[in-house]
């Protein structure tokens, strides 16, 4: 899905079967976040395969997600291919929020309804 972070337009993808969320380092290097050093890296095996090693995280991020204001506060730094961002799973339940996948449509569900 189509989003947003500074004004710049960004691809958003939803990962049922990850509970991390990631960024791609290439949107951090332009100087819209700030990254940190993990204590302790470890690897992360790609749909495509490989294994990739995690050294990075950005520490919170605000961003739009199909018009919805939304933010996270713990995006580990992670090359992606074909998106800026991963949404895991957690970040998801954690927002209360429902995903419509044959609409392409996602609700955040607040605490009165």
């Amino acid at each position: 899905m189509e989003g947003k972070i500074c004004d710049q337009v960004i691809c958003i993808s939803i990962d049922p079967r990850s509970n991390y969320s990631y960024i791609n380092p290439d949107l951090v290097d332009k100087g819209f976040l700030n990254k940190e050093v993990h204590e302790k890296s470890w690897l992360v095996q790609l749909d495509i395969g490989t294994k990739k090693r995690v050294h990075h995280w950005v520490r919170s991020c605000a961003f739009e997600m199909n018009n919805m204001s939304a933010s996270t506060h713990h995006l580990n730094m992670l090359p992606l291919r074909s998106y800026n961002i991963l949404l895991g799973m957690y970040l998801l339940y954690i927002h209360r929020t429902k995903v419509y996948c044959c609409d392409k449509a996602i609700e955040c569900l607040y605490d009165d309804g």
